[in-house]
């Protein structure tokens, strides 16, 4: 057994899952999607070393303390990824995401990406930054990236349900919000940028009244 090849594997591996497990877990959100990428080229380095650290030289002989610290390290992981598993935490968090398809709202809401938002000294980017809407109303949001330069940016939510990839200037992305909640978003590359939409649900009888008073033709409104 060649323990040097065997323990770099470990760390490959290790280093790996921590990496996927901290950018999916939203710990870190910046350059996310390279981040996963390198983690995984890791963990997969790891699994290709690790059987020439185990047979290199022989099978291993594992003593009984040592055979005790690996049941114990496996036991572990092993209840780790379990409970992660459970509360859906990480990449088990894919299992839980539930879309709910919807049509676009009569009414568009519209954010503006501001002129010099790629500067962190500037305060203001996604203009208006905090936005509440109300389903079947004006659920509908588009942002549009009026930047002066050509520079490109993302709307990508916190906790995975959307993610618009780059856009450049003068160019939009919409997104019809299907469920009531709170929902953060930031841009990728300039993780200073940040915003957030609030939908609400109200019953059918105000959102005809409301739809009533503007002017706006009467739909169907059903939900998930």
């Amino acid at each position: 057994m060649d323990k040097t090849i065997f323990w770099l594997s470990v760390l490959l591996i290790l280093s790996g899952a921590a990496g996927i497990f901290i950018t999916y877990g939203g710990i870190s959100r910046t350059f996310e999607h390279g981040m996963q990428a390198v983690s995984a080229l890791l963990m997969l380095m790891g699994i290709l070393m690790l059987p020439g650290g185990i047979f290199r030289g022989g099978p291993p002989s594992v003593k009984p303390r040592q055979g005790l610290m690996l049941g114990v390290a496996v036991f572990a992981i092993a209840t780790g990824l379990t409970f992660a598993a459970v509360v859906g935490y990480g990449p088990f968090g894919n299992l839980y995401k539930r879309s709910v398809e919807i049509g676009e709202a009569p009414i568009t809401v519209h954010v503006s990406i501001i002129p010099g938002s790629w500067d962190p000294r500037q305060t203001e980017n996604f203009v208006p930054k905090n936005i509440r809407v109300i389903l079947f109303v004006n659920h509908t949001v588009v942002w549009t990236n009026n930047e002066e330069l050509d520079v490109a940016h993302t709307v990508t939510s916190d906790g995975d349900l959307f993610d618009s990839g780059l856009f450049g200037k003068g160019e939009s992305f919409k997104y019809n919000f299907g469920r009531e909640g709170v929902y953060t978003y930031h841009c990728v590359p300039h993780p200073w940028m940040r915003g957030s939409v609030t939908v609400e649900r109200v019953p059918d009888e105000q959102v005809n009244a409301i739809l009533e008073a503007l002017g706006v033709k009467q739909q169907e409104t059903s939900g998930g």
